[in-house]
Formats: structure tokens, sequence, C-alpha cells
């Protein structure tokens, strides 16, 4: 699939099948998550593989928006080094450039995907850091649900004249 058509047709999945993807599938994704720009590039990021089916059916229980995961063949999440990158801003920026190659490298290949946000101060957070034992370093930034799609959607243009303005607003 051409990169203009993955941009143009990724849409978020949230019904998996149980058919298995496999470590190559995987290791492709996070490459791409890889080579994103970060700002100066210092690629301030961890990605944290999650197949554990307790691990994942326990995140889905504990968040109505990540529900999803609990059918998903994984999850990777994207995790910032506050000692590679000191600017939370950058940081963030960073991590999202990186998800967002993630989710069009699963859509590419056939997979669906879901982008769950971890908010700051929520109790979703502490869990992560908790269950995946993250140290203080890191600041879990999406939990990328991933695996064959279970659904299909109807494909609606995003094209929006009116979010366009030239020179000034």
């Amino acid at each position: 699939m051409d990169v203009l058509t993955a941009i143009k047709t990724r849409q978020s999945i949230r019904k998996f099948s149980s058919k298995p993807v496999s470590q190559d599938m995987v290791n492709t994704v996070l490459c791409a998550g890889m080579c994103a720009p970060t700002a100066k590039n210092k690629r301030p990021y961890h990605f944290i593989v999650i197949r554990d089916r307790h691990i994942l059916s326990d995140l889905a229980r504990h968040n109505s928006n990540a529900a999803m995961l609990e059918s998903a063949s994984g999850a990777i999440v994207v995790c910032g080094d506050k000692n590679r990158e000191g600017l939370k801003e950058f940081l963030y920026a960073d991590c999202a450039a990186a998800t967002q190659n993630m989710l069009l490298s699963i859509h590419g290949l056939g997979l669906g995907g879901v982008w769950c946000g971890v908010a700051s101060n929520s109790e979703w957070r502490k869990l992560l850091i908790e269950q995946l034992t993250l140290p203080n370093k890191l600041e879990p930034v999406s939990v990328n649900g991933f695996g064959w799609p279970d659904e299909g959607k109807e494909l609606n243009s995003r094209w929006d004249t009116a979010m366009v303005h030239y020179d000034k607003w």
C-alpha cells in the first residue's frame, strides 16, 4: 500500500479476530515507530510490546476507552524517556509521531490498530506504570492495540476546507 493511500484509508479498529500476529509484523511496526522524526534526533521513545493476555485484559477492564485490548492480539505502549528529552512538549510530539508511524504501518500490513491515549494524572497511567514496572524516567504516552480486523468500516472523506487557512486566519 502506498503511503498516501495508507494515510487516507487508516481508521481506528476496535474489534479484532483471534488470529495471531507474527513477530516479524510486530518488528516491522516497531521499526516504523523508530523511523519517526524527533526533535534534534533525540529519539526519546521506548516501546513495550504486550502479548500477555492477563495484562491486556487488566488494562481493558480498567479503562472503558481501551476495552478493545481484551480482544487485541497485542499492544505497543509508547513511552517517552524524560532523561533524553527534558521538554515535555517535544517528548509528547516525538512519541505522537512514533505512534502515528506505527498505526500507518499496522494498516499498511493489513492489520487493524487503535490509539489509546494516556491522560497524565489518570488511574490508568498509574496502572500502566505498575503493570509494566516502568522506571521513573519513562512517561507512558500511548497504547496502540493491534490485531487482525474483525470489523469493516465505511470510509468517509476527512477533507474540510473550513480547516485550511492561508497566510493568516
